[in-house]
């Protein structure tokens, strides 16, 4: 009886590493976005270097990019759309 509960705890252990390993597996970040500005902020923010931002095209988003690896509000006020350069405030602040 014992060995059949030791055995029935190892399978289930097996079973819920397994479960986690794919999940992890198929998180691919970054990688997984197609838009080369957007994949370019979210390598930029995960890596919170501010060099992957001055290779975005997009102005207002490496503008936002440059602010949330900065720091600094400077930044948020050279982006264009008014919605964009309030929201981008907000978060520094």
């Amino acid at each position: 009886m014992r060995i059949f509960l030791i055995l029935l705890m190892v399978i289930f252990n097996a079973t819920a590493a397994t479960k986690e390993y794919t999940q992890k597996e198929a998180y691919e970040g970054c990688n997984a976005i197609n838009n080369p500005d957007k994949k370019l902020y979210c390598q930029a923010i995960d890596a919170n270097k501010a060099e992957f931002c001055t290779r975005i095209g997009n102005s207002d988003l490496q503008y936002k990019c440059l602010a949330k690896t900065n720091n600094d509000v400077k930044y948020c006020k050279r982006i264009s759309d008014d919605k964009k350069k309030k929201n981008c405030e907000q978060y520094i602040r």
